[in-house]
C-alpha cells in the first residue's frame, strides 16, 4: 500500500488524504470486515518548504500497519490497567505495606515497540485492537486514537478555524459542521449588531432557555461549546432585581424593568445559575466567595459586612462582605483591554458580567460628527487567540519572546490583607517540537495572561558572576521586549479585532478569561451609578465541563 501523503499549512485546514494504488484500492474494498494487519512500524518523514513566508510539511506515515501512536502509549493505555471505579491506574507497582517502588531492576517496563506485534482493525465498529496474552485483548475507538495523535503533533489546524468576516451568515452554519464541532473558531470583526442579531449571532442565547428545565441539558451542553469555540456568550433576559442597589440610586430605566419584572429570580440567583451550568460553582476569590459588585457608586457595596447580603435557597451568601475593592475596575475611568487575575498561579476560568444598571451620561452623539462620540462605559472584548495568531504571521521573533518570557503580576490590597504574585508568558502556546538551531516550532494557544496594570517590571536573563549593571546583554534584552510588546499592543488596537458594545441591563456576557480580554470606555461618574454583577468559574472547573462534554482540551 502507498504510504499517505499529508500537506501541513500554517494557513489552510487540512484533510487527511490516502493517495492509494488501484490494487490496494480494490484489495481494500474486497476485504472482509475485519482485518488483520502486520505492525511493519511507522515511518515518518518530515521535510520544510518555505514560500511566502508559509512553513508547508510534507508527513508521511504507512497506512495499513497500526495506529500512528507508540505502542508503549497504547500498551499503557490498556483498559484492564485502570480500575473501573476510581479510573486511577492498577499497574503501578508499589508494596502493599508502605508504599514504597520496588527496586528498579524489578520494576515492569513498558511495551517495547516490536515489528512483530500484530494489530486488527474492525471497520464495522471503527476500532483497532491489539491482541494480548491470554487470549485478551486491548481494544481502541479509531476516534479516540485520531484525538490522541492531535493532542500529540499539536498541529494549530487541528485546533483552530478562522472566522469569515466577509460572510457572518454563513459562519454560523459553518461552525456548526460536524468537521468543525470542536474546533476554536478565532473570530474578528464583530459588532453589536452581529452579536445581537439572532439569525447570524453564533454565541447569542436567552436566559429563559437556559433557566428551563425541559431543555436545560440541551442548553447547557450548547453553552458550554459555543463558550468552548468562540470564548464568549451574550445572554439577554438575564433578571436584574437586587437588594444590593438601593431604589434611591436606580435610574428611571432600572425602576421601570425592576417594577415590571414577571419573574421573582434576583440578578444574585441567575449568575448563580449560570455559574453551575459553566462550572459547577462560583470560584472563591479575594473580590469574595459569591457574586461581586463592580460600581462607581461605593456607598451600596457592603464593603463593612453588615449582616445584610442575600441568601440563596441554600443559604449561602450571594454577595460578598469585606471583599477587597482594590481595583481600577471600581472607578469610572477606561480600562485597557485585558484578562483578570494574572497574579493567580492559574487564574480565573470565566467570568460573568450582568450588566445591572449602565451609566448615565447626560451628553450626546449629534449628527454625523464621529469625532463627538461620548464613551459611557462601553464593554469591549477581544478574541485573545486571534490576536496571538495574528503577532505570529506578523511577526514571529515578537511571538516567540512574548511566548517564552516569564512575565511577572501583582495584586497587594492592604485593607484586606492580600499579597498576591504569579508569573507566566503572555502567549502560552503549546510547542510541537525543536529545530535544528532550538527554536521551537509553536502550536495552538493554551492561554493567554496580559494586564500591563498589574505587570511588575522585567528582569532579564541571570548570567552568573559575568552580569553587570551595564551589560550590553541586558540592553539587547530590554530593548527586543519593548519592540515585542509594542507589536503586541498594536494589534491589541486594532478595531478589526476589538468588539465594542453598550450592554443594557439584563445583558450578560461570559468570558473565557485565559483567552478573550475584556476592558471599558470611561464614563460620568453620576447619583445613578454603572453597575455591574457577576461571578467568576474556575478553570479547572471549566474544563471539567468541557471534558465531560467531549469537548477538546489542550
Amino acid at each position: 500500500m502507498n504510504a499517505t501523503i499529508h500537506r501541513l499549512s500554517c494557513c489552510q485546514s487540512r484533510r487527511w488524504q490516502s493517495t492509494l494504488s488501484s490494487a490496494a484500492t480494490s484489495r481494500l474494498m474486497m476485504s472482509t470486515s475485519t482485518r488483520r494487519l502486520h505492525d511493519r512500524g511507522t515511518t515518518m518523514a518530515v521535510q520544510h518548504h518555505h514560500r511566502r513566508q508559509l512553513n508547508i510539511r510534507y508527513i508521511s506515515i504507512n497506512i495499513g500497519t497500526r495506529p500512528p501512536l507508540p505502542l508503549q502509549f497504547l500498551g499503557a493505555y490498556d483498559a484492564q490497567k485502570f480500575d473501573q471505579s476510581t479510573h486511577q491506574r492498577n499497574d503501578i507497582p508499589f508494596d502493599p505495606v508502605n508504599g514504597k517502588p520496588p527496586p528498579s531492576s524489578s520494576a515492569e517496563a513498558s511495551p517495547p515497540s516490536t515489528p512483530g506485534c500484530t494489530w486488527e482493525y474492525d471497520s464495522s465498529t471503527d476500532k483497532w485492537s491489539l491482541p494480548l496474552e491470554g487470549n485478551t485483548s486491548s481494544n481502541y475507538s479509531n476516534e479516540w486514537v485520531q484525538s490522541q495523535l492531535q493532542q500529540w503533533r499539536m498541529d494549530p489546524t487541528d485546533f483552530d478555524v478562522q472566522w469569515n468576516a466577509d460572510n457572518p451568515t454563513g459562519n454560523a452554519k459553518h461552525a456548526q459542521e460536524a468537521n468543525h464541532a470542536t474546533k476554536r473558531v478565532l473570530w474578528s470583526n464583530w459588532t453589536a449588531d452581529i452579536i445581537r442579531d439572532p439569525s447570524v449571532s453564533p454565541i447569542l442565547f436567552q436566559y429563559d432557555n437556559l433557566r428551563s428545565s425541559e431543555n436545560n441539558s440541551n442548553d447547557e451542553k450548547r453553552l458550554l461549546k459555543t463558550l468552548h469555540q468562540y470564548g464568549l456568550v451574550l445572554i439577554r433576559g438575564t433578571p436584574t432585581s437586587t437588594d444590593s442597589l438601593p431604589r434611591g440610586v436606580m435610574n428611571e430605566a432600572s425602576l421601570s424593568l425592576a417594577d415590571t419584572s414577571d419573574t421573582q429570580e434576583t440578578a444574585e440567583s441567575a449568575i448563580l445559575h449560570l455559574a453551575s451550568l459553566i462550572g459547577y460553582h462560583p470560584l472563591h476569590t479575594l473580590y469574595g466567595s459569591g457574586v461581586w459588585s463592580t460600581s462607581s457608586h461605593s456607598s451600596f457595596y457592603n464593603k463593612e459586612g453588615d449582616g445584610n447580603d442575600t441568601n440563596d435557597e441554600s443559604g449561602a451568601a450571594t454577595t460578598s462582605a469585606s471583599a477587597s475593592t482594590a481595583d481600577s475596575a471600581y472607578g469610572s475611568t477606561s480600562l485597557p483591554l485585558h484578562t483578570d487575575m494574572t497574579y493567580m498561579g492559574n487564574p480565573p476560568g470565566v467570568q460573568v458580567f450582568l450588566m445591572v444598571q449602565p451609566a448615565s451620561n447626560a451628553t450626546t452623539t449629534s449628527g454625523n460628527d464621529t469625532s463627538a462620540f461620548t464613551p459611557k462605559g462601553q464593554s469591549v472584548y477581544l478574541d485573545g487567540f486571534a490576536a496571538a495568531k495574528q503577532l505570529l504571521l506578523e511577526n514571529p521573533e515578537a511571538y516567540n519572546l512574548l511566548a517564552t518570557t516569564q512575565r511577572r503580576y501583582r495584586c497587594v490590597d492592604n485593607d484586606e490583607g492580600w499579597h498576591l504574585e504569579a508569573s507566566g508568558p503572555v502567549i502560552d502556546a503549546a510547542p510541537r517540537w525543536r529545530k535544528a538551531n532550538d527554536a521551537y516550532e509553536w502550536g495552538p494557544v493554551k492561554s493567554i495572561r496580559h494586564n500591563d496594570l498589574d505587570r511588575l517590571p522585567d528582569l532579564p536573563p541571570y548570567f552568573g558572576n559575568e552580569t553587570s549593571l551595564n551589560d550590553s546583554r541586558n540592553d539587547s534584552f530590554y530593548r527586543q521586549l519593548q519592540e515585542a510588546h509594542e507589536a503586541w499592543d498594536n494589534i491589541l488596537r486594532r478595531d478589526s479585532l476589538r468588539l465594542v458594545i453598550d450592554l443594557q441591563p439584563g445583558e450578560c456576557v461570559l468570558v473565557a478569561n485565559q483567552r478573550c480580554m475584556h476592558g471599558r470606555y470611561s464614563f460620568e461618574a453620576s447619583k445613578y451609578p454603572r453597575v455591574v454583577m457577576g461571578c467568576y468559574v474556575g478553570m479547572d472547573e471549566l474544563l471539567s465541563k468541557w471534558r465531560r462534554n467531549g469537548l477538546r482540551v489542550i
